[in-house]
């Protein structure tokens, strides 16, 4: 054999087995991706976030239990825990406008220590992944003698569970539920980018109220919220107080993060971190009663609006 061509022998040899080595290396490597996403989603579905289909009850009677970690919560340890900075942030009363049962109070001073940062006093829940057709309900009181006040106070907001890994900012609540003067207000806000990046529209691409109502004060409010989160068009939101239609929402109402949004309620004030208490409001008491979550076409009931869908 020419010497010329025993070099191009040697010479494809090499180059084969270097294509083997590489292709192995390639399926190794998707393997290994395909391994890790998989671990991901059952991490995300199984571990942090609720069981699809699995009624979720919070009474608050005696014996109820309760947890003060993320960590613990996690753990399914109970089914809420507790942000909160002191003794009387958080209590439970009984026999409240004529409900024989326990309600669980939320308290806030501007007078406290802060809470992740902020004046709060709410309890979380486990997230519930994009996608998903969830319903939420909760009894709300607000006392005879809340003072009116422009600063918005935060009853029930759906937290974003913002991709910490990509760095990103904390972000607007995809949905949330606030007193604002003599009026409740719901808000929505979406974000479609994979890695979310500082904005004016509380570091999302758009926030818009969807629904206002009259506050009632001194007797129990009923807030129902059926809730198709997506971060297209097909999302949805529909919320009646009592048996009223107050929002009928369609469009993006998501962020698009690994893990979904997840329900908070209580007392929170974001504006008093930044600007200070009202003049003349020494607390913020909110208090809640049976807070429910389901799944399912429409375990409450409820009329639903023409053309609602998943």
């Amino acid at each position: 054999m020419p010497h010329g061509t025993a070099d191009a022998v040697r010479q494809g040899g090499y180059g084969g087995t270097l294509q083997v080595m590489l292709r192995r290396v390639i399926g190794w490597l998707a393997l290994a991706l395909g391994g890790l996403v998989l671990a991901t989603h059952l991490l995300v579905t199984d571990f942090v976030s609720m069981r699809y289909g699995a009624p979720v009850d919070l009474t608050f009677e005696p014996g109820e239990r309760f947890v003060r970690s993320e960590a613990a919560l996690f753990g399914k340890r109970a089914d809420y825990a507790i942000q909160a900075c002191c003794a009387g942030s958080t209590f439970t009363t009984v026999g409240l406008d004529g409900d024989a049962g326990t309600a669980r109070g939320f308290r806030i001073r501007p007078t406290d220590s802060r809470v992740k940062g902020n004046f709060r006093s709410e309890l979380r829940m486990r997230p519930t992944p994009v996608g998903w057709t969830v319903w939420y309900r909760s009894n709300i009181y607000v006392p005879a003698d809340w003072q009116d006040s422009a600063t918005p106070v935060i009853a029930m907001q759906w937290h974003g569970s913002k991709d910490f890994f990509l760095f990103e900012p904390g972000k607007y609540p995809p949905l949330e539920l606030d007193i604002a003067g003599r009026n409740w207000v719901v808000h929505k806000s979406w974000d479609t980018r994979i890695v979310s990046t500082p904005t004016a529209f509380g570091n999302t691409e758009g926030i818009s109220t969807i629904g206002t109502a009259p506050l009632v004060k001194g007797h129990w409010q009923r807030w129902t919220f059926r809730v198709h989160w997506s971060v297209s068009g097909k999302g949805s939101v529909v919320a009646w107080l009592g048996n009223a239609m107050i929002v009928n929402d369609r469009g993006p109402n998501a962020h698009r993060d690994l893990i979904g949004p997840y329900l908070k309620a209580g007392v929170y004030v974001p504006r008093w971190g930044h600007h200070g208490g009202d003049p003349g409001i020494s607390e913020r008491v909110l208090d809640f009663d049976d807070i429910q979550v389901r799944f399912g076409d429409n375990p409450f009931g409820m009329a639903l609006p023409a053309g609602a869908r998943d």
